[in-house]
């Protein structure tokens, strides 16, 4: 603020005059000034605070309105207000982004979790029925070569030839 108003008094043509006295601008930075002091505890005492407590100096520069400085003060304080509110609402919005993102990270992460146990558990039973698998193969192979094979080496089997004895004896 301070360099505001020395940049204004500085820029001013000296041929014209000053167009504002310097004394007003210092009465005016002095009171917002202490508009903003109280402004800073109004919000530390809460809404509870009083404006009637403020000193009659703020209520003559409000009476102050044609001064160019303090219309432009205040448009500038406008705008400041409306930035830091927008900026509020643009922080509460990455913040929830930032939740939304932070979810859905966990819940990928469960879920790679969970599919992970289930390949272990489908990569056993894999392994379970490829080994039943071959056991199967095996005893499906023993059984075709028994079947398939010439009645003089039965004989030596034992089984089969007492299989063939029934059959005869039956005849």
């Amino acid at each position: 603020m301070e360099e505001t108003v020395r940049t204004l008094l500085q820029n001013q043509d000296p041929l014209e005059g000053p167009k504002v006295d310097p004394l007003d601008l210092m009465k005016a930075y002095k009171d917002k000034l202490l508009e903003e002091m109280w402004k800073q505890q109004d919000s530390l005492e809460g809404p509870t605070a009083s404006t009637a407590e403020r000193p009659a100096e703020l209520d003559a520069a409000g009476s102050e309105d044609s001064n160019p400085l303090l219309q432009r003060l205040r448009a500038l304080e406008a705008e400041n207000s409306a930035l830091s509110m927008e900026n509020d609402t643009q922080r509460k919005q990455y913040e929830r982004c930032l939740d939304e993102v932070a979810n859905q990270v966990v819940q990928a992460l469960l879920t790679q979790k969970d599919l992970k146990e289930e390949c272990v558990k489908l990569r056993t039973r894999v392994f379970d029925l490829e080994q039943q698998n071959r056991i199967l193969s095996v005893l499906f192979q023993q059984r075709v070569k028994m079947s398939t094979a010439p009645v003089s080496q039965v004989g030596t089997h034992g089984t089969m030839d007492t299989d063939r004895h029934r059959q005869t004896k039956a005849v």
